[in-house]
């Protein structure tokens, strides 16, 4: 039993660093390395409005690219061990594509009953992790662990698509930091 969780282990380990070094990319062999998370609020509690009229968690994704970009069928967690994680639906590529240099807000809800961007995670203030991971469920396009958050005080690059993140008492979402 010992060392079937150490080669477990191992096979993690590895399975991350190759996910690291990997280059992202979409399905037709386009480079995905623009698109990032750009901005989250993990405890929302008057700031922006789902379509629902709830003030859920959020995740904002940014494209960088100058082609639109769709995430549909790509994945999100907030759990690095998770090995089953939330796949956006491919369903209706108008909610899940993201225009050139453009948003796209995705609820953090639990809620997937509500439409394409619900997902099936909920953001804690008290910190955590979102990873966004590529089709193949194993390439890792973008992530960041954080933690304890202010309630409706976002997290967010300081420009879209940048390095340097930083606290915004005003959030963003949908629109640039």
């Amino acid at each position: 039993m010992k060392n079937t969780i150490n080669w477990i282990v191992v096979l993690l380990l590895f399975n991350l660093i190759a996910c690291e070094t990997k280059e992202p990319t979409t399905p037709d062999g386009g480079d995905l390395g623009a698109l990032v998370i750009n901005e989250f609020l993990a405890s929302n509690d008057s700031t922006n409005l789902d379509e629902f009229d709830e003030s859920d968690d959020w995740v904002e994704l940014y494209n960088g690219t100058s082609d639109i970009m769709d995430v549909g069928g790509m994945y999100i967690t907030d759990d690095p061990l998770d090995l089953n994680p939330w796949m956006i639906p491919e369903t209706d590529p108008s909610e899940t594509s993201i225009p050139p240099k453009g948003f796209l807000l995705l609820w953090c809800d639990k809620d997937p009953e509500q439409g394409v961007r619900h997902v099936d995670i909920k953001l804690s203030a008290r910190g955590e992790h979102i990873i966004l991971l590529g089709k193949d469920m194993a390439t890792i396009i973008d992530s960041i662990q954080f933690g304890t958050m202010t309630t409706d005080i976002s997290y967010g690059r300081e420009t879209d698509g940048g390095d340097l993140w930083t606290l915004f008492a005003t959030p963003t979402p949908g629109a640039t930091n």
